[in-house]
């Protein structure tokens, strides 16, 4: 039944900004959403849930991504195409949250906020939140407008009408946590009620009855056309054919973010700007191996020194190079001006840290230098690897970042499961406890051998194979 419950009642206000704000001069205030290409909204929100079913509890904590993308924009509407990315914990206090369930959708956004959804997607299952009129509003106005929930269980699909009434409040401050702003509030409530009619046939697992109610706040900012931040307390009551009853409520809470696209160019410059980054760390604090990243300059090009504190500029008078520990002079009495200089990305194929972009980001791969064999503690070396990841993760404080852990194809699947998500919270842990990251922006799962980096042939292979990932989420 909890698993059911996981992907029935996952609690998302897709907002999205779409067409020019109307000044009005008459002093109130014109509600419609704002669209300018390339511009992503990114909506992070936490719930606190908390389920019954007669005197037994649960308790959990979700987490939930939602990024939102125009395809094309007309004069009335955007189709915009959306990821859902959920992640839970239990206890609904602390601990790390463990990445849960991905959806994808393509739905229709009007510029009063009206949701067209194919009945091919879940998400948004909340639709049409919040909605507004044609007309300028004033402070106290109120209005109504429909809306709808949709309930997706095993077997069946349930769409509840709803009719929420809202109420404009004026320009207050709001805060959650390191965030905060100052624009229009509109706050909503709604009931909730919803029978099977008797000439339908009833599934034992999904509710013939749900009733309920909804409160809402939600600050928009009618200059930017873009929401900020909302809160949500939904109850709800679900009556199924065998007489059981279940209570669900959420108390959600969601920050919004509206940012510009982020291409594969600048995926590789970020990548770029990273490795140079892990360089710099490494020529400072030396390799795992005892071996040290020497500075190597051409005759009469400049001060030895200097562009270690930053990126390493194309054409840099120094280049990071491996060595044995020892300094080897390279200076040729004659030496040649166009002779080649070493390139960052084949220094960095010796650092244990590799970096590359994918779909998603900005992945940091850390293989065995991370753990002993069949071992999820931690090693020394896999410690500062860590430390110099968590020194530039700190420079992103309000990206995703995601641990994922993975294993060779060698043993039963259950255990290397289990290995996989225990080495994967080690490193959040240390991210956590060591560097002082917060723990709401990290997520860890554990994969097994389900995705490889190379077949597991060979020794060398499945070497590669055993490995822990940090995702650094650019989309």
């Amino acid at each position: 039944m909890k698993t059911k419950m996981r992907s029935l009642l996952l609690c998302f206000v897709t907002i999205l900004p779409l067409l020019e704000l109307f000044a009005n001069p008459s002093g109130k205030t014109h509600f419609q959403w704002k669209w300018a290409t390339n511009q992503v909204l990114e909506l992070n929100e936490y719930h606190d849930v908390l389920f019954r079913v007669g005197t037994k509890t649960v308790e959990r904590e979700d987490k939930n991504r939602v990024v939102m993308k125009t395809r094309q924009c007309s004069q009335d509407s955007c189709l915009v195409n959306a990821w859902f990315d959920t992640y839970m914990r239990y206890g609904k206090t602390s601990g790390p949250f463990w990445k849960d369930k991905e959806f994808v959708s393509d739905f229709t956004l009007f510029r009063n906020g009206r949701y067209e959804v194919p009945n091919e997607f879940i998400m948004p299952n909340l639709r049409s939140f919040p909605s507004f009129p044609d007309s300028p509003l004033s402070v106290s106005d109120v209005w109504k407008l429909p809306a709808e929930e949709s309930f997706d269980f095993s077997s069946e699909r349930i769409r509840v009408k709803v009719t929420p009434e809202y109420t404009f409040q004026g320009i207050f401050p709001w805060k959650e946590g390191n965030y905060s702003g100052n624009c229009e509030k509109i706050t909503y409530t709604y009931p909730i009620f919803y029978s099977k009619p008797e000439s339908e046939k009833m599934a034992p697992n999904v509710p013939y009855k749900i009733f309920g109610f909804a409160t809402g706040t939600v600050f928009f900012n009618a200059e930017k056309g873009v929401p900020e931040f909302k809160e949500v307390k939904l109850s709800y009551t679900f009556i199924y054919p065998n007489g059981t009853v279940q209570e669900a409520n959420f108390l959600v809470k969601g920050v919004y973010f509206l940012r510009n696209q982020v291409n594969a160019k600048d995926k590789e410059s970020i990548r770029e700007d990273i490795l140079n980054d892990l360089i710099v760390g490494y020529t400072r604090d030396g390799l795992p191996n005892g071996k040290r990243i020497q500075k190597r300059q051409r005759p009469g090009l400049g001060d030895p020194n200097q562009n270690l504190e930053g990126r390493l500029p194309p054409q840099s008078t120094e280049i990071p190079e491996m060595t044995d520990g020892v300094t080897h002079p390279d200076v040729k009495e004659n030496p040649d001006p166009n002779s080649p200089i070493d390139d960052p990305n084949q220094i960095a194929e010796q650092l244990p840290v590799k970096v590359r972009t994918t779909e998603d980001g900005i992945v940091f791969s850390l293989d065995s230098i991370l753990f002993d064999f069949n071992d999820s503690k931690l090693k020394v070396d896999a410690e500062s690897a860590v430390a110099k990841i968590a020194e530039i993760l700190k420079k992103y404080p309000d990206r995703e970042i995601r641990v994922s852990g993975h294993t060779d194809n060698i043993g039963k699947k259950e255990y290397n499961q289990k290995l996989s998500e225990e080495r994967a919270k080690s490193v959040l842990h240390s991210l956590v406890d060591n560097h002082k990251m917060d723990e709401k922006h990290i997520s860890f799962r554990g994969y097994a051998d389900e995705f490889p980096v190379a077949p597991n042939d060979s020794e060398e292979n499945r070497h590669k194979n055993r490995r822990v990932e940090i995702t650094l989420v650019l989309d």
